[in-house]
């Protein structure tokens, strides 16, 4: 089971994305905006957060920006899902919220598989460290380095289409 940040301003969004990630036996922690979705990763440190763009008081590309700012969270994998066009937020995956539910189930799935593929080869390499060992995964499934926004230019995402 996998901790997930479910960022929504939308009743109705949050109810429907709720019930399928728990019915994907995921635990949900839902926040009203990106402001408290900040303050909850930094308190619990989830598996994957999924946030809406549009949002007040601070919106799902902010909340991206400020994840990936943050040393603490920005291994930390994020879907942004939206009504609007790809915001092409930098390392985000993005959905449309109009998507098919199995297309968000898969995407989740997919997204978490990763992570947790990658997590323990991390904290093996950062607790020890021997320059003359080979790398735990070849340099081709390794991840990339993170990524960093910039507001001067558009940046590369993954996108789920």
């Amino acid at each position: 089971m996998s901790t997930i940040i479910l960022v929504d301003d939308e009743h109705d969004m949050l109810e429907l994305f709720t019930e399928v990630l728990e019915q994907m036996n995921h635990h949900v922690i839902r926040a009203r905006d990106g402001l408290e979705a900040l303050r909850l990763a930094r308190e619990i440190k989830p598996d994957l957060v999924v946030t809406d763009w549009m949002m007040p008081r601070m919106n799902g590309v902010e909340l991206c920006q400020r994840m990936h700012e943050d040393a603490r969270l920005q291994e930390i994998p994020i879907i942004l899902h939206s009504s609007e066009s790809n915001p092409h937020a930098p390392g985000v995956r993005f959905i449309p919220k109009a998507c098919p539910l199995p297309e968000f189930e898969g995407l989740v799935s997919k997204v978490l598989a990763s992570t947790h593929q990658q997590r323990p080869a991390r904290l093996h390499e950062s607790t020890y460290s021997f320059p003359s060992l080979q790398p735990l995964m070849p340099a081709s499934q390794a991840a990339p380095p993170p990524r960093r926004f910039s507001h001067t230019r558009e940046a590369l995402c993954s996108t789920a289409h």
